[in-house]
């Protein structure tokens, strides 16, 4: 089963924390968009929620690009080396390198794409209020513990920004990279939000 691999996968690269995030990002994203009148291909969105963050470690990263691409084409490649089809390998490209996008993009860009925005957004800045019973994200936080999530997490995304610091125009990342490039900027905006986020860690 293709998620079942894509899991082995993402646990043999990542990093416990991460391997985790990107299993909650799964998780609240299916649960958010049980609020959508949309279905999801779940292996498709699956691979994709577990290949989310591959641009950010050095192993999958490229010397210039944004980790979104860097993400998505080493996502693409593995559904392709999995005898996936092009349509499917589109699919999980464009779920990977929308997932920190607006929401306008990733919906446009089909319920997968949304999926992966949406967990991924929850789990980094919380969910959104009054969605999800506290029940669930209960349950999905004793799956997937956060493992100290918000600092980990943040050290990733500045030893990626100081490795590439112009790699990020006009991402997500911007701000962070030139807060951490060669002549810093105060503490970026996307510090202050990962550490705001409503998780005890």
């Amino acid at each position: 089963m293709l998620a079942q691999r894509a899991a082995a996968f993402a646990r043999e690269h990542c990093p416990d924390y991460l391997f985790n995030h990107c299993m909650r990002t799964y998780l609240f994203g299916a649960l958010l968009l049980q609020r959508e009148p949309r279905s999801y291909r779940a292996d498709e969105a699956f691979v994709a929620a577990a290949f989310h963050d591959l641009g950010l470690l050095p192993a999958f990263e490229t010397s210039g690009r944004p980790f979104e691409i860097d993400g998505a084409d080493a996502a693409e490649r593995w559904v392709r080396e999995q005898g996936g089809s092009t349509q499917e390998a589109d699919r999980v490209w464009f779920a990977v390198e929308l997932h920190d996008a607006y929401r306008a993009l990733s919906r446009h860009q089909g319920p997968e794409a949304m999926l992966v925005a949406l967990g991924a957004g929850a789990d980094v800045d919380g969910p959104p209020a009054g969605v999800l019973e506290a029940r669930q994200v209960t349950e999905v936080l004793t799956a997937f513990p956060r493992l100290n999530f918000k600092k980990r997490f943040t050290e990733l995304l500045v030893k990626h920004c100081e490795r590439k610091p112009d790699s990020q125009e006009g991402t997500w990342l911007e701000g962070l990279c030139q807060a951490h490039g060669a002549q810093p900027l105060p503490r970026d905006a996307v510090e202050r939000e990962i550490a705001s986020a409503p998780f005890a860690d």
